[in-house]
């Protein structure tokens, strides 16, 4: 207990008192949250992939498709369900701005006439890694070691990356929903996942792709979802964009 006034003074030597002990604290419970997270080097890459794979993509339906804004989406959802078995709503909601040309993310034009970069590969491997700091960021929401018990939460955040920050107006939060006895989250975004694809699908197309979100889906997700498969389909889906590149520069349609 420091016996002094509640002043400027107190806060500095409060910091300088419990500074050490709690960045040990902090060191040791780090360690632990990533391990039990298994936060491998492997891990990580298997979640990039999954993010470029989306972007690519994505770039491969708009730069091979002379269909209306919504045939593009509906087929990113398809893929999502039936190829990578796995739906992102944050990388889907960037997606659509690329795909229906909203323009609105620092992303979205980083990835405009991806052709003309010299590596355009690279390119959207970073693009991959901007999407995953954010699902890092995520995962972080809830750290519950034990039932009913949170160790810590991060209600802002503060960034000066402009990609990031933008990824984040796009796709903003109105709230997150914990489970109580165990790590798992869920995101609450401000517009409802229902209205917002339909806005961008359309009502015919919404009623076939309605089921993708449903249990039965959900479950079908789960048992076909391998990263052998998505790690084979990114390279396949490499060389397909690398093609396209190459025929548009040549004129090629």
């Amino acid at each position: 207990m420091i016996q002094q006034p509640l002043n400027a003074h107190w806060g500095r030597t409060f910091r300088a008192r419990y500074r050490q002990e709690a960045e040990a604290h902090a060191d040791r419970f780090l360690m632990e949250f990533y391990r039990d997270m298994d936060y491998t080097g492997q891990h990580i890459e298997d979640q990039v992939d999954l993010m470029e794979a989306m972007l690519i993509r994505t770039k491969i339906i708009e730069y091979s498709s002379q269909k209306s804004s919504q045939a593009k989406m509906t087929a990113l959802v398809q893929f999502m369900h039936e190829e990578m078995s796995t739906l992102m709503l944050r990388e889907l909601i960037v997606c659509a701005d690329i795909l229906c040309q909203g323009g609105r993310s620092q992303l979205s034009q980083k990835l405009n006439a991806l052709h003309d970069k010299p590596a355009p590969l690279a390119v959207l491997r970073n693009c991959a890694w901007d999407l995953y700091l954010l699902r890092s960021m995520d995962r972080m929401s809830n750290t519950s070691s034990q039932a009913g018990l949170g160790e810590f939460y991060v209600a802002n955040l503060i960034t000066f990356d402009r990609d990031l920050a933008d990824t984040l107006r796009l796709a903003e939060l109105r709230a997150y929903a914990l489970h109580r006895s165990s790590p798992m989250y869920f995101p609450v975004y401000n517009e409802s996942l229902d209205s917002w694809l339909k806005a961008r699908v359309g009502e015919k197309r919404m009623s076939q792709l309605g089921e993708f979100f449903m249990e039965d889906g959900i479950n079908q997700r789960a048992r076909r979802r391998s990263h052998s498969h998505i790690r084979a389909l990114l390279e396949e889906d490499r060389r397909t964009l690398i093609d396209l590149f190459a025929r548009k520069k040549s004129g090629q349609t």
